[in-house]
């Protein structure tokens, strides 16, 4: 039997209107809570109101950083820790994307222990115990609420780096679908293929095993089936929900590998053309795999085949969803491929740890040119 060894630190809520139910554990964890959160959507969807009304019901001190931007960076992060260590709080709650969370758990980590987050990259032990994070993801794709990963964007590098620590998994994480009920029907499907790239990318990373392929298989699963329908039935609240349970599995089995290249190489359209995290996620996958299937991975591909059919069929289930899934449908010109291939090179730095054989920037550039 091989050997296996998983964390989970995150105690999990999944229960349509649960919010309110669970909000107030919050006050188990601090006294006074940092809500770390985007700038519109928290606002514009009554739901800072009910978390602010909730926590005041019961007695905790709570103030608000919106200053989370939709790829956060280090500056958005660093002005957070300044705001977290001056107000004196002493719990995060991160409500929001991946973006939201991500911040949450860096400034949960720099507040404490002074200085910029660019001191705090990879995985490492830090001086004084990160504050404890709740997360309330408003997003099915990141599985942020239940992963040791923080993803920011540095950008005097032009890439993304990450903090890696069981110390910031969150303590809590409350998932009620009814949030999802005012999301645009494209985030629902960007996000969603971030949680299948997630999925996929875990099951074929070295640092698999037998219980995080479990999970990923089973994410893959749901998001495989469930996608499409949301793109057919945008308002159906219990295909959204389906897809939110797909990005929470796809968490937990991310929890453990970490991602192979894919992530890396969509970095690169994020950081050149500002594309959505999970969009250009869903534009390289299937030209990733395509190219793993022919060079070493021909095994792998073929247990995920028996979910998917033949690899050749991801270009169509994205395209199928309306989203882009060519580098061109996402502003790419030809002229851009070498400085795309530049920045997947340092954006695949840390997962190509993750993979069974080391790529040459060559083998990247030809992925592109594929992509294009």
């Amino acid at each position: 039997m091989e050997h296996i060894y998983f964390g989970m630190g995150a105690k999990v809520y999944f229960e349509r209107g649960g919010l309110e139910k669970y909000i107030p554990e919050v006050k188990n964890y601090g006294k006074k809570i940092l809500i770390v959160s985007g700038k519109t959507f928290i606002f514009k969807s009554g739901l800072y109101g009910r978390i602010s009304k909730t926590l005041s019901e019961n007695g905790v001190e709570h103030i608000s950083y919106s200053g989370v931007n939709p790829e956060p960076d280090t500056d958005d992060v660093d002005r957070g820790a300044r705001l977290c260590a001056k107000e004196g709080c002493d719990c995060i709650l991160a409500v929001g994307g991946g973006s939201a969370m991500d911040a949450g758990k860096a400034i949960a980590v720099v507040s404490v222990n002074g200085g910029s987050v660019r001191g705090y990259f990879g995985e490492m032990e830090y001086a004084k115990e990160p504050l404890p994070v709740f997360t309330v993801p408003t997003t099915c794709g990141t599985g942020s609420e239940v992963t040791r990963f923080a993803v920011i964007v540095d950008r005097l590098e032009k890439t993304k780096k990450t903090l890696s620590s069981e110390k910031i998994i969150p303590k809590v994480s409350i998932l009620d679908s009814n949030v999802l009920k005012t999301l645009p029907q494209k985030l629902i499907l960007a996000t969603g293929m971030d949680a299948f790239s997630h999925g996929a990318e875990s099951f074929l990373s070295a640092r698999a095993d037998a219980l995080s392929k479990m999970f990923a298989r089973e994410s893959i699963k749901l998001l495989w089936e469930y996608l499409p329908q949301a793109y057919r039935e945008p308002e159906n609240i219990e295909i959204k929900e389906k897809i939110f349970l797909g990005s929470l599995i796809a968490g937990l089995a991310l929890n453990k590998t970490g991602t192979i290249i894919v992530h890396g190489m969509g970095y690169s359209l994020t950081i050149k053309h500002n594309v959505h995290h999970g969009t250009a996620n869903a534009v390289m996958l299937p030209y990733v795999f395509e190219y793993l299937k022919e060079n070493g991975y021909a095994a792998e591909m073929s247990e995920l085949e028996e979910i998917w059919g033949d690899t050749g069929k991801l270009k169509g289930f994205v395209a199928g969803m309306g989203l882009p899934s060519t580098l061109g449908g996402v502003g790419v010109i030809r002229e851009e491929i070498d400085e795309l291939t530049d920045l997947s090179v340092v954006g695949t730095k840390r997962s190509m740890k993750n993979m069974k054989m080391k790529m040459e920037r060559s083998e990247l550039k030809k992925i592109l040119e594929r992509a294009m």
